[in-house]
C-alpha cells in the first residue's frame, strides 16, 4: 500500500537551492552597485551644495571680503557631519581653494573654489 505522503523530493529541494544560488549571484553585485551609486550621489549633491553656498557667500560678502572663508561657506550648507568630512581650516592659500569631501562609506570628491580674496 502506498501512503499519501506530502512534501518535497530531494530533486525538488536541490533545484530550489540552485535557483536561489543563481538569483543571489545576480542580485548581490547589483546591490553593491546601488550602494556605490548612492554614495556617489551624496558626494555630488554635497559638492553642488557647497558650490551654491560659495556663490551666495561671495555675493553677500562682496562689501566684506574677510567674511568669505571656507568655514563660513560650509556653515551655510546642511551637510551631515557624520556622513561627510571636510577640511574646514586650510593652512595655506592654495589649500583654501581646494576642498575634498569624503563619504564615510567610501568615495571622495575633490573640487576647487576660486577666490579673488586669497593672498599669500
Amino acid at each position: 500500500m502506498l501512503r499519501n505522503e506530502k512534501g518535497f523530493t530531494l530533486i525538488e529541494l536541490i533545484m530550489i537551492i540552485i535557483i536561489l544560488g543563481i538569483l543571489a549571484a545576480i542580485a548581490v553585485p547589483r546591490y553593491v552597485d546601488l550602494q556605490t551609486d548612492a554614495r556617489n550621489a551624496v558626494l555630488d549633491a554635497s559638492v553642488g551644495a557647497i558650490k551654491s553656498a560659495a556663490i551666495i557667500q561671495y555675493a553677500a560678502g562682496i562689501p566684506n571680503p574677510a567674511a568669505n572663508t571656507l568655514a563660513s561657506i560650509i556653515a551655510q550648507t546642511d551637510l551631515d557631519a557624520a556622513v561627510l568630512s571636510t577640511p574646514i581650516s586650510p593652512t595655506t592659500c592654495a589649500d583654501a581653494n581646494t576642498l575634498t569631501i569624503t563619504h564615510s562609506g567610501g568615495g571622495t570628491r575633490t573640487f576647487s573654489i576660486q577666490s579673488i580674496y586669497c593672498s599669500g
